[in-house]
């Protein structure tokens, strides 16, 4: 070949490459626009099955939810027509119709003991701190009967009722709504004959009816069983916790008559409280200690803050114990002791159940050489197992002028003016000097508690302890 055309054949050869390789370039590029084309279609065609799948799953979820709702809305021909009320039917007639909040609890429902009393045409007495229905002897027309007939007492709040004298425990607390006393339906299957109760849930409705004498009844007359209570009349001073019933059997000519009694202050607001009279004399001879036990339930209704006295923190006591503490602060201050202080009052079952173990550990922590039955043993000696303790009760306190609680209190001036006035506000020294040995609590000059003027002063003047007070007036109305 000619040198002089040597050159225009490479540039050929490098012009025809050039052009494979543009040629090749563009028919990758081509290639991958087309794969992501179909990958596109392909993304599309997944999500589009998806979401295909998912209205199809919605769809079938919303039926099954549909029908359930159906379902659940045509699965309750005997709901009531208000579901809100509850009805209340004695013999057979409907005697009321109430909202049922509060009444059906867990574990009961309650009734109203006043319409039962109606039903049964038993005698009431009593305020709203305590009613009591007597059922009358058809021979007697009197409203409060002769003494003889059955009886039931309720202590409004509490978990205890009085029942022929005998203590008797409710499976719920009783209540106060306005005036009438309201009750669980298991008093009735627990302490009464002659009575059936039903609670109907379905109907939401309460039925008592009386029970019929299948011996004595014939087709053309029902005769019906007598409606007693189960729990037959002992001592009407029951040695427990509750209320009690005396009467007026309490060897009134063993004690000289109640002196005039005068105050500095006008106190003319508290007398009910410091001296209460009738059915409620003799709610507050609760007696607790080591053989009368309390329960975890047994919770004051009436409590209250203790005011107008100098407290540790607040404090509480029942209504009646509180007010007339307050009276007998306002008179210790007019005779010049500014210097008292309350340091506890009611304490409820589990702190006291604290207060025990925490003393325990302190013996042992002071003496590591003490066995816990030895610990507990001392602390016995100063304090009370849960259950056992009277603060339960809203009824005791503790009260000085140091709050150290020791019975260095005895020598002051204010432990002398409470050894002479105390009972006028209706408080006794619980565990006095002398007594340890029946009480079993060592002394406490600053533990006072409450039982209202009347046995407070037939406890002060004849020296006795409660538990022999107790005693004493059970053997008296016994005899």
């Amino acid at each position: 070949m000619d040198r002089r055309n040597r050159p225009n054949a490479q540039r050929n050869n490098s012009s025809a490459r050039a052009r494979a390789e543009a040629s090749r370039r563009a028919a990758e590029e081509k290639r991958i626009k087309q794969e992501k084309k179909e990958a596109r279609k392909e993304s599309f065609r997944i999500f589009r099955g998806r979401f295909l799948v998912f209205l199809a799953v919605f769809a079938i979820l919303a039926l099954i939810v549909g029908l359930i709702f159906v379902i659940s809305l045509n699965s309750k021909p005997d709901a009531p027509k208000d579901s809100g009320k509850i009805s209340y039917y004695y013999g057979g007639t409907e005697k009321r119709k109430t909202d049922a909040g509060g009444l059906v609890v867990s574990g009961g429902v309650y009734f109203c003991f006043n319409d039962l009393a109606d039903f049964l045409k038993m005698a009431e007495s009593g305020s709203a701190e305590g009613l009591k229905f007597i059922i009358r002897s058809d021979d007697v027309s009197t409203s409060e009967g002769n003494g003889e007939e059955e009886y039931i007492l309720f202590v409004t709040g509490d978990i205890t009722t009085i029942i022929n004298g005998q203590e008797a425990k409710l499976s719920l607390p009783s209540k106060m709504i306005g005036d009438e006393v309201w009750v669980d339906t298991d008093l009735i299957s627990d302490y009464m004959n002659g009575l059936s109760v039903t609670y109907d849930k379905n109907s939401s409705s309460v039925r008592i009816s009386r029970l019929a004498d299948e011996e004595l009844s014939d087709g053309k007359k029902i005769v019906y069983q007598p409606v007693s209570f189960r729990l037959k009349s002992t001592d009407p001073i029951p040695n427990s916790s509750g209320t009690s019933d005396t009467g007026n059997v309490t060897g009134e000519e063993e004690y000289p008559e109640m002196p005039e009694i005068t105050f500095a202050n006008d106190l003319s607001e508290y007398e009910k409280y410091m001296n209460p009279t009738g059915e409620m004399r003799d709610s507050f001879l609760t007696l607790v200690n080591t053989t009368h036990l309390l329960t975890e339930y047994d919770i004051p209704w009436d409590l209250m803050d203790i005011t107008f006295v100098d407290t540790y923190g607040t404090k509480q006591l029942r209504e009646y114990a509180c007010r007339s503490l307050e009276a007998l602060f306002m008179e210790m201050k007019t005779a010049g002791f500014w210097g008292m202080m309350v340091h506890s009052a009611y304490r409820d079952y589990y702190y006291q159940d604290n207060l025990f173990k925490t003393y325990v550990q302190n013996e042992l922590d002071i003496n590591p050489n003490l066995s816990k039955e030895e610990a507990e043993a001392i602390v016995l000696t100063y304090s009370t197992r849960p259950g056992t303790s009277e603060h339960q009760t809203g009824l005791a306190v503790d009260m000085d002028t140091t709050g150290t609680f020791t019975t260095d209190f005895q020598y002051s001036a204010e432990y002398s003016w409470l050894s002479e006035n105390a009972w006028k506000f209706g408080f006794i020294l619980r565990f006095p000097e002398n007594k340890t040995d029946i009480t079993t609590i060592q002394f406490e000059p600053w533990h006072y508690r409450y039982v209202g003027r009347y046995h407070a002063y037939r406890i002060h003047e004849s020296g006795v302890c409660l538990e022999e007070y107790i005693e004493k007036l059970g053997r008296r109305t016994a005899e």
